[in-house]
């Protein structure tokens, strides 16, 4: 059984938390679909479809947790699974991630 199985059969899931959903740009500007989980900063996929970046927030939860552990996760609400459709990225956006990013070197 891999460690993200055990995540869920644990009953930790992606599911419940707010997913935040964005069409964005990758660094060779094609475009790809980035999901979110709203409650835990930097616990995010990217894949070319929806399908992918739901399935890689599997992976993601279960390093976010090995990072900060389980007891810095939110307490789960029994309630509806929110998903937010944010706007897709903007060219313009896209040119001052990169400018901030080649200031950092």
């Amino acid at each position: 059984m891999t460690r993200e199985s055990r995540l869920l059969r644990d009953g930790f899931h992606p599911e419940d938390f707010q997913w935040r959903v964005r069409k964005v740009f990758d660094w060779c500007g094609k475009v790809e679909i980035m999901i979110e989980l709203e409650e835990l900063d930097g616990c995010l996929s990217f894949g070319d479809t929806v399908r992918e970046a739901k399935d890689g927030l599997k992976e993601a939860l279960y390093l976010w947790i090995r990072r900060h552990g389980e007891q810095q996760l939110p307490e789960v609400q029994q309630s509806a699974h929110l998903i937010i459709l944010e706007p897709p990225m903007t060219t313009k956006e896209f040119h001052h991630v990169n400018d901030e990013v080649k200031k950092m070197n």
